[in-house]
């Protein structure tokens, strides 16, 4: 038990996070080269005028994968910004209702609820109405 525990008082669990990655992009690394391997055959790709012969399959698929990718990324890089813009506007009205709400206790504790004034001075003795 105290050796599995050991890498945590030593590194931290941040470490042991990274280390968990950087395993877990070996073994990607791993199945990417035996994927080359079984797909190293050459293939023919027609493309409207052009023709490519003996293009390794490998480089087609990746190629098209990262292809792909950038589509995506593309089409959703405004909509990620707009949503950026509007989280912005959001925390921004929400520091704003929260100062708004603190005024309001805040004046809320120094009058009652008909907005008449609550001080007591004790200091004088007069009698008034309650105070006899």
């Amino acid at each position: 038990m105290a050796l599995f525990c050991y890498p945590f008082f030593i590194f931290g669990k941040k470490s042991i996070i990274m280390h968990a990655v950087m395993i877990i992009l070996l073994i990607l690394a791993i199945l990417l080269v035996i994927f080359t391997l079984q797909n190293a055959f050459g293939v023919t790709i027609t493309v409207f005028f052009w023709k490519i012969d003996d293009a390794p399959l490998v480089l087609v698929l990746l190629c098209c994968l990262l292809l792909g990718y950038l589509l995506a990324a593309f089409y959703f890089y405004p909509r990620l910004l707009k949503l950026k813009k509007d989280y912005k506007k959001a925390v921004k009205s929400g520091k704003k209702l929260e100062e708004q709400l603190e005024a309001e206790k805040s004046l809320s504790e120094q009058t009652g609820p008909d907005g008449i004034e609550l001080e007591v001075d004790d200091e004088k003795n007069e009698k008034g109405f309650f105070r006899e």
